[in-house]
C-alpha cells in the first residue's frame, strides 16, 4: 500500500518526541504531527527531569536511543542525586531544567533527525480501513482551506491532557489542554466511535512566582552536586554541566495558611464537587495535604528557577486549583514570599484517557490494529513515563508496519517493563507514576547500569545508531579493564566492603591511564556491580523459581468460563484483560490465590 508516510506521531510531548526519535531512528518515513511545533517537547509542570525511579527511567530511554537524557544534559541548570545516603538500587539522577532551553533542545533534534518530518496541524480523524488504522485527517487550516488526509501504516497517538480538557481555577472554567492552549475534543470522540472505554482524570499545576520579589534571606538554600553526572553516556565530562548552574530555595507553609485553606475549601474545586475526577495521590494539590495530613503544621516549597532567561519561579509544593485570592493569600503568607508577584496561577485540569486495559505492552491497541497509544492518554503522570511510553511505541509501531514481531521488556530488565505491565494489569484509579517500590527487581535495575540492561537489545532494535553503539563499547571495554586491573591489585573481594567508595578505589588506580579510570561513571557502576553480586545472585535465584510460571503464555482466545472452579469475579477479569502470560494474570486486580491454582490445573492439561 502506498502511503504518505510509514508513521505518523500524534503530539509534540515527551511521549510524542521520543517516539517521533525513535520511529525515524529506526529508519522510518516519520510525520511529528502537533497543533504547535514551537512547543514540542514543553515542560508544562514542573521544569525538571528525573528523580526517584523515574531518573532511571531516563537512563533506560538514554540507553535505548532515545533523546530525554541528551536534552537535559543541555540545557540542565542543576544536577543532584537523589538519595545518596541509601543504596545504588534506589538512588535517583534528578535535573532541574531550562524549560525554554530544553524545549529549543528537543526541537533542534527532531528537526535534525533524518527521516521526521515535524507538521503543523489539529487532528480531526483517526482513519481506520478493514479494521487497521490507516492515517489521520487534518482539519482546515491558514495552510490548507480544506481538510487534509494523511495515510500512514501505523499511527502513535500521544494526546497529553489535551483530549477534552477542561482547566479549573476556583469557580473558573476554561476549556483547554494547557493554560492559553485549546483542546482536542474531536479525538475524544473519534476513538469513543472507534469503540474505545474512556475514563477521566485530573492534574494540577502550581503559581509561578516573579523570582525578583522574592526574599532569599528567608530561604533555606539548596545546591547542586558539587561534581554532577550526566544522564547521558553520550555526554562528555569535559564539558559539562553544558550551561550556568543555578541553586533552588526552600521555604514552608504554616498554620496560618493551612487555616485560611480550610476556610476555602468550599471554593476548592477538588471539594465542592466541580472537579470529580481523580489526581496523583502522590502529587496531591495544597488543598489536598492539608486535608489529608491534618495533623502536619508545615509542608516543604521548593522554589525552583524555571530558565536562566526569565525571572519565573516555580512553587514546587503548593499545586492548587484555588481561586486567585486565596492563592495571592497562600503565597504572601510564605517566609520570603511576602512580596511576591504571581505570574501564573495555579490551576488544574481534567482530561480523557483510554482506560489501558485496551492496549498491550507493546503499546498497540487491542482493538485497531495499527493504532498505538503512549504517554497520559494511557493513564499515567510523568515526563519520563510518557517518554518511556513513547519509545516502546514508536518502535513497535515500526515493527508492526515491517510485520516483525512487537517487542515489550520484562519486569527484570527495566522500568519501563515494569510501568507497561502495571499499565496492562491493573485498573487505574489515579495517574499511574512510577515507583523504586513497584520494581520487585529493582536490585538489577540501577540507574548505573541501563547500558548494560538494554543498549544491546536497542541495538538489535535499530534504536542504537554507530555513535552511541561505540560510546557503549567504549564503557564495556573500560569495565572489563577495570575489574581485572582491582582484582589483581587488591582482589574483588576487598571492594565488596560497605567502607570502600570511589575515593579508595581512585587511590588504587592512582597513576594508572586505563580507560574510564577517571569518569566516574565507570567506577559507580563497577562498585555497584561487585557489591550488588551476591545479593543479585540470591534474588535470581529466587526469581527463577517464579519465572518458570511467570512467562508461560496464556492462548488470547482461552474462554476462561469453560474452567471450573474459576470464580465469575476471575472470569470477568481475565476476559477484559485478556493477559498475555501467567505473571500477567497473577498481578490482575481481582485475581487470588486460590484463582491461580485453579488456572495452573486447567493448564496442565
Amino acid at each position: 500500500m502506498s502511503t504518505d508516510y510509514d508513521i505518523i506521531v500524534i503530539g509534540g510531548g515527551h511521549a510524542g518526541a521520543e517516539a517521533a526519535w525513535a520511529a525515524a531512528n529506526c529508519g522510518a518515513r516519520t510525520a511529528l504531527v502537533t497543533m504547535d511545533p514551537a512547543r514540542i517537547g514543553q515542560m508544562s509542570c514542573n521544569p525538571a527531569i528525573g528523580g526517584l525511579a523515574k531518573g532511571q527511567i531516563v537512563r533506560e530511554i538514554d540507553a535505548l536511543g532515545g533523546l530525554m537524557g541528551r536534552a537535559i544534559d543541555a540545557t540542565g541548570i542543576q544536577f543532584r542525586m537523589l538519595n545518596q545516603s541509601k543504596g545504588p538500587a534506589v538512588r535517583g539522577p534528578r535535573a532541574q531544567a531550562d524549560k525554554y532551553a530544553y524545549m529549543r533542545e528537543v526541537h533542534r533534534l527532531l528537526r535534525t533527525r533524518e527521516n521526521l518530518t515535524i507538521i503543523a496541524g489539529a487532528v480531526e480523524e483517526i482513519l481506520v480501513q478493514n479494521g487497521r488504522c490507516a492515517g489521520i485527517t487534518l482539519g482546515a487550516s491558514h495552510l490548507s482551506a480544506t481538510p487534509q488526509k494523511l495515510t500512514a501504516h501505523a499511527t502513535v497517538l500521544t494526546t497529553g491532557t489535551f483530549m477534552r480538557g477542561l482547566l479549573h481555577r476556583g469557580p473558573e472554567q476554561t476549556p483547554g489542554g494547557r493554560i492559553d492552549e485549546p483542546a482536542a475534543n474531536v479525538i475524544s470522540d473519534t476513538l469513543r466511535g472507534l469503540g474505545f472505554e474512556l475514563g477521566r482524570l485530573k492534574t494540577g499545576t502550581p503559581p509561578r512566582l516573579d523570582a525578583t520579589t522574592l526574599d532569599y534571606d528567608q530561604f533555606d538554600r539548596q545546591p547542586g552536586d558539587q561534581t554532577p553526572t550526566p544522564f547521558s553516556d553520550l555526554t562528555t565530562l569535559d564539558r559539562f554541566p553544558v550551561i550556568e548552574q543555578r541553586p533552588c530555595w526552600i521555604t514552608y507553609t504554616d498554620q496560618h495558611i493551612h487555616d485560611h485553606i480550610r476556610a476555602n475549601l468550599d471554593r476548592a474545586p477538588m471539594f465542592n464537587g466541580q472537579v470529580k475526577t481523580t489526581g496523583p495521590r502522590y502529587c496531591p494539590s495544597i488543598e489536598d495535604k492539608v486535608v489529608r495530613f491534618a495533623d502536619k503544621s508545615r509542608h516543604t516549597v521548593f522554589l525552583e528557577p524555571e530558565s536562566l532567561e526569565t525571572k519565573e519561579m516555580y512553587c514546587n509544593g503548593i499545586s492548587t486549583s484555588l481561586p486567585r485570592d486565596v492563592q495571592d493569600e497562600i503565597v504572601a503568607r510564605l517566609p520570603g514570599c511576602e512580596h511576591a508577584k504571581i505570574l501564573r496561577y495555579g490551576y488544574a485540569v481534567e482530561y480523557d484517557m483510554v482506560l489501558p486495559h485496551q492496549i498491550d505492552a507493546t503499546c498497540m491497541t487491542k482493538r485497531v490494529p495499527g493504532l498505538f497509544l503512549a504517554g497520559q492518554i494511557n493513564g499515567t503522570t510523568g515526563y519520563e513515563e510518557a517518554g518511556a511510553q513513547g519509545v516502546m511505541a514508536g518502535l513497535n509501531a515500526v515493527r508492526y508496519m515491517r510485520d516483525e514481531d512487537l517487542v515489550r521488556l520484562g519486569r527484570d530488565q527495566a522500568y519501563i517493563g515494569v510501568l507497561m505491565d502495571d499499565l496492562v494489569t491493573k485498573v487505574p484509579r489515579e495517574p499511574y507514576r512510577m515507583f523504586t517500590s513497584r520494581a520487585e527487581h529493582r536490585l538489577m535495575l540501577r540507574a548505573d547500569n541501563a547500558p548494560e540492561r538494554l543498549t544491546e537489545l536497542g541495538r538489535e532494535w535499530g534504536l542504537v545508531d554507530d555513535h552511541q553503539w561505540g560510546v557503549y563499547e567504549q564503557r564495556r571495554e573500560a569495565l572489563d579493564a577495570l575489574r581485572k586491573t582491582l582484582d589483581a591489585a587488591c582482589g574483588l573481594h576487598y571492594l565488596k566492603r560497605p567502607e570502600v567508595g570511589h575515593l579508595e578505589v581512585l587511590e588504587i588506580l592512582n597513576g594508572t591511564d586505563l580507560p574510564g579510570a577517571h569518569d566516574p561513571r565507570t567506577i559507580t557502576a563497577l562498585l555497584s556491580e561487585i557489591k550488588y553480586a551476591p545479593f543479585v545472585e540470591r534474588h535470581v535465584r529466587d526469581h527463577q523459581r517464579v519465572q518458570r510460571m511467570e512467562h508461560r503464555p496464556l492462548p488470547t482466545d482461552f474462554d476462561y468460563t469453560q474452567i471450573k472452579g474459576l470464580r465469575n469475579e476471575a472470569v470477568h477479569v481475565l476476559g477484559k484483560f485478556r493477559p498475555a502470560t501467567f505473571g500477567q494474570a497473577a498481578r490482575l486486580a481481582g485475581i487470588n490465590p486460590a484463582d491461580l491454582t485453579v488456572l495452573t490445573i486447567a493448564l496442565g492439561r
